[in-house]
């Protein structure tokens, strides 16, 4: 059962290898070969003179990164045929690598993951979870709504969920780092109002649900604050907390809110014809503009914005229907009073030195969330004054946004958002995942009868495709960045996957222009360069994937700051079993396939059989 925002497994495709520009990740190679090295090398070379401020014009920032990003689904820019050691080859001396998760746990957290892997093997379970769940929590039945959330606590929020507060998260967030793994929390708790509450009073109740949200994440981030303190000044820096923007205001107001930056977004473009070095045009649901802040975070001298609640039309590339409602009376308000809490989020973060990570939601609410993310990356990632004692304990990028491959608009509005910072003079943070929302979306779009093709690349190894081509955009631009005038704007990033041969892309990637190094020892372990510490990581959720968690946290040495991190939801049960339910059936090809819920069920009874009988 999955519980995590982060994307769905994948395997990846394995297509027929095509001739690529030189300037591209090499496919051809089956394995590290020379060939496929200089290629990625020359990928870095021919960009490498670009600075990375902000300066610059904006026709060579986009010549300089359309040939990672266009046409990826059709000439799949990277795949993952590059394969980085596997575990056999990883030295195990307890000296040199951290401990398994296998080898950490007790036996009965053991036969708990066993009991649950079979149980989301069951045909049909994770489709009914959420039905089933609601229905024995909400019977007449006396007990059985208790006895459903003791079995529900003892197997799949035991699996998932290691604590109900902060608190509780913190013995497994050390028992992780001394693994040289990271954690990522998320306060993970839903609103299940029920349907005998009055409408006015499931609004009053959302609101006083809503005001408690904001005051966990302060919370959150104070805990986590402390537990960075608590450890080598060294290791500080890699605790990050993902941020469900959704959970503190009225979702509906994000979506007509979006409804109308798609609207305005035209108005403010300029009518010059279309020339080969204009800015790509970003399919729906667009990419942010400077302009945006007149309706997610209106000043008062701009206005009352009245104008902005009669505008309405048809936009058909963006997919946007005369029926669409645009923002009521009061949405503007509510609006600033959002941006008002984001910044004192952010500033908290920043106090605490805690990344936050902005959670992607479905996209007909996207625009609004793009808008703050990029309003709160320009405020928060700008370097300090070179020189100045905060400059010396600069580390990069305090605010990500998310970045999901699964759209088709992914491979421009990476583009975009580098441009963007760019030229604004920030450190642009990315957590790059597939997507979770496949389903829903392409439904909706094509229930409302939406012009063109739904925003969902038409089949998996699109996705796969789409992954890797910003995968290695992500890491070519680093490495150029880094060596620019500016390497203080240099990103960082996050990618999000439960698939390894995307993990063995990174990994080589990585080496490939230098960015990392393989040791001389013959364990085919990685050392980052000191500049890229803490700039790359890995993530997949806790509970599942540990030993691909494992393959990363050994892969590389561990410098005080883990490339490995575990997305750790967490919240009382009663909140977040509605979670639990609805990414089980969101995330459910996640544990699909031959590297789901099969293969970790066989990883974890291998290790009981060898407890038992070894």
């Amino acid at each position: 059962m999955s519980l995590s925002p982060l994307l769905a497994v994948s395997r990846s495709s394995r297509a027929i290898a095509r001739t690529q520009p030189s300037r591209l990740i090499s496919r051809s190679a089956p394995s590290c070969s020379s060939s496929s090295s200089s290629a990625f090398r020359s990928l870095t070379t021919s960009t490498s003179n670009a600075s990375g401020s902000g300066s610059g014009s904006s026709k060579s920032q986009y010549r300089r990164y359309l040939p990672y990003a266009l046409g990826i689904p059709a000439s799949l820019l990277i795949m993952p045929t590059l394969s980085a050691d596997s575990d056999d080859s990883i030295s195990t001396s307890k000296a040199a690598v951290p401990k398994s998760s296998l080898e950490s746990s007790s036996f009965s957290s053991l036969l708990r993951s066993y009991l649950v892997y079979t149980m989301i093997c069951l045909p049909g379970l994770v489709d009914y979870s959420p039905t089933i769940l609601h229905a024995f929590t909400h019977s007449y039945v006396p007990g059985l709504k208790a006895l459903t959330e003791a079995i529900v606590r003892q197997t799949f929020f035991g699996q998932f969920v290691p604590g109900e507060n902060v608190e509780e998260c913190l013995t497994t967030m050390q028992s992780l780092h001394e693994r040289g793994v990271a954690s990522m929390l998320n306060y993970s708790a839903e609103a299940d109002l029920g349907s005998a509450i009055r409408e006015d009073e499931a609004a009053d109740l959302e609101e006083s649900l809503r005001e408690e949200r904001l005051q966990e994440v302060f919370r959150a981030l104070e805990k986590s604050g402390e537990f960075e303190r608590s450890l080598p000044e060294k290791d500080r820096g890699a605790t990050s907390f993902a941020l469900k923007v959704t959970g503190l205001i009225d979702p509906p107001i994000l979506t007509r809110a979006s409804t109308t930056l798609l609207r305005v977004r035209p108005l403010t473009t300029s009518s010059q014809p279309i020339s080969a070095n204009a800015p790509p045009q970003v399919p729906y649901p667009g990419t942010p503009q400077s302009t945006d802040a007149r309706i997610v975070a209106r000043d008062p001298s701009m206005g009352d914005g009245k104008e902005l609640l009669s505008l309405n039309g048809v936009l058909g590339s963006m997919g946007v229907l005369h029926t669409d409602e645009g923002l009521r009376k009061g949405d503007l308000e509510e609006l600033g009073r959002l941006w008002g809490k984001l910044k004192k989020i952010g500033q908290v973060a920043k106090e605490n030195g805690i990344v936050l990570l902005v959670d992607a939601e479905y996209t007909w609410m996207q625009p609004a969330l793009d808008a703050y993310t990029t309003l709160l990356s320009a405020e928060f990632n700008k370097p300090p004054a070179k020189g100045s004692e905060e400059f010396k304990n600069w580390r990069g990028p305090l605010i990500y946004g998310t970045y999901q491959s699964y759209l088709t608009r992914q491979p421009t509005h990476l583009v975009a958002a580098l441009k963007h910072a760019e030229e604004n003079g920030y450190a642009l943070g990315i957590k790059l995942v597939r997507g979770a929302y496949f389903d829903k979306e392409r439904k909706k779009w094509k229930k409302e009868g939406r012009e063109g093709a739904d925003p969902i690349w038409p089949d998996k190894p699109a996705t796969d495709s789409s992954y890797n081509g910003s995968l290695n955009t992500v890491i070519s631009t680093l490495s150029t960045q880094l060596a620019s005038p500016h390497p203080e704007l240099a990103l960082s990033v996050i990618f999000g996957t439960h698939n390894p041969d995307s993990c063995d892309l990174i990994c080589e990637g990585l080496k490939q222009v230098g960015l990392a190094s393989e040791l001389e020892d013959g364990t085919g372990r990685l050392k980052l360069r000191d500049d890229v510490v803490g700039k790359v990581g890995v993530a997949q959720l806790y509970g599942m994937k540990d030993d691909l968690t494992d393959k990363m946290a050994s892969k590389f040495v561990f410098d005080g700051r883990p490339v490995a991190i575990k997305y750790i939801a967490y919240g009382k049960l009663a909140e977040v079993m509605p979670f639990l339910g609805r990414r089980a059936i969101e995330n459910k090809s996640l544990m699909s396939g031959e590297q789901g819920a099969g293969a970790e069920r066989k990883r974890v009874g291998d290790e009981i059989w060898r407890r038992m009988f070894g």
